[in-house]
């Protein structure tokens, strides 16, 4: 019977049948389709949400840290004491005239009386630069293309051997010109590209002749060229050790020499060049030049001047910012004294690795009394 009413009496199919049926399939069609990419949608939106999940866990580290850090920062301010305490050093650094340039061995102590330290500088990657309070009791001549070559790199060396502390994994080096630019302000800079000696500072110059020496370490330098006229700017910078230990490699002649000037000069450094000035005075500011004690900073400057070009180590004079000539390019070092100088410490250190005192009624931790520790 079914049979029958599907077909006529020729035995055909009918069209409203065979519509029917095509009716019936596309439903069905799109049925299966709708299901299947709700699938899909579904399982794509599950591997979204898995994938999202998966960088939540893996950032959950870095957001801790980060929260961290904002929150140790916050009770961590320049300025404030921290307890460290560093290895004694019987024996001295023995520094031999050989590597100084001066004319005499000499013998670098620790300072008599213990270096209280203070905080420099909360940095942006977690870290915390803390610097002796005052520069060392003793210090250390540097003189003439040796002192140039190996002064930086001994004044680090110095440091660390000195004013470390290996159980807590601590190396102390030698401050450094960067030390302080990076606490100046937009005034500041503005004064340092524009230092005029001979030559704009940033800017080069060349000489020739008997005015062409210059120290063996400055051909790995930044902003040298030597016998040629491309200025290198794949080498080492002004605070860079430059070799793995001290030379005694003095100085070599160019048929011509460019230098660039990185020398500038502040005398009575302003405390309104300091990014925490409050409009009177600066801690940074106090910190770094009210010290009534002269030391170097181990960073290298060359000078250019009309008939040559001079090259230095810089150091602090108190309340001012200057360089000692160790090395003149003609040769002519007749005004090159020694350089005799203090040492002022530097130390960097997670910023988790300090316990924050909660200091005074306003919150400082600017006195010895109420100083922050740091773990063990």
């Amino acid at each position: 019977m079914i049979k029958n009413f599907f077909r006529k009496e020729n035995g055909s199919i009918t069209l409203f049948v065979l519509i029917a049926m095509l009716f019936f399939l596309f439903v069905v069609f799109a049925m299966f389709m709708r299901s299947s990419n709700s699938n899909m949608a579904q399982t794509s939106e599950i591997d979204q949400i898995k994938e999202e999940y998966e960088e939540s866990v893996n950032n959950i580290d870095q957001i801790y840290n980060e929260t961290l850090i904002a929150n140790l920062s916050s009770l961590l301010k320049p300025g404030d004491y921290v307890n460290y305490t560093y290895d004694a050093v019987e024996d001295g650094y023995s520094l031999s005239s050989t590597y100084s340039g001066y004319s005499s061995n000499q013998t670098i102590n620790q300072s008599e009386e213990l270096l209280q330290w203070q905080i420099l500088s909360v940095n942006s990657d977690g870290t915390v630069d803390l610097i002796s309070t005052s520069p060392t009791n003793e210090s250390v001549y540097f003189q003439g293309a040796l002192g140039y070559n190996n002064g930086v790199l001994l004044l680090n060396d110095i440091c660390e051997k000195l004013y470390s502390n290996s159980n807590l994994g601590i190396e102390a080096r030698s401050i450094n010109i960067e030390d302080i630019e990076k606490q100046l302000n937009n005034e500041a800079n503005e004064a340092i590209n524009n230092f005029t000696s001979t030559v704009k500072y940033a800017e080069a110059n060349t000489y020739s002749g008997s005015n062409s020496n210059y120290p063996s370490l400055y051909t790995q330098e930044n902003g040298s060229g030597i016998d040629t006229t491309e200025i290198k700017t794949d080498g080492i910078n002004v605070n860079d050790n430059g070799y793995t230990g001290p030379t005694t490699q003095t100085s070599n002649v160019a048929t011509d020499l460019t230098v660039t000037q990185t020398y500038y000069y502040f005398q009575n450094m302003q405390a309104s060049y300091f990014k925490d000035n409050d409009g009177t005075t600066s801690k940074i500011r106090d910190l770094l030049f009210n010290t009534n004690t002269s030391y170097w900073l181990a960073s290298r400057s060359v000078n250019s001047t009309p008939t040559s070009a001079s090259f230095n180590l810089n150091y602090i004079d108190t309340s001012s910012l200057t360089a000692n000539i160790m090395f003149n390019s003609n040769l002519d070092n007749s005004n090159n004294t020694a350089g005799y100088y203090h040492l002022r410490p530097i130390i960097s250190l997670n910023i988790e690795q300090i316990q924050p005192c909660t200091g005074t009624a306003d919150g400082t931790n600017e006195t010895i009394e109420h100083m922050h520790q740091i773990k063990e």
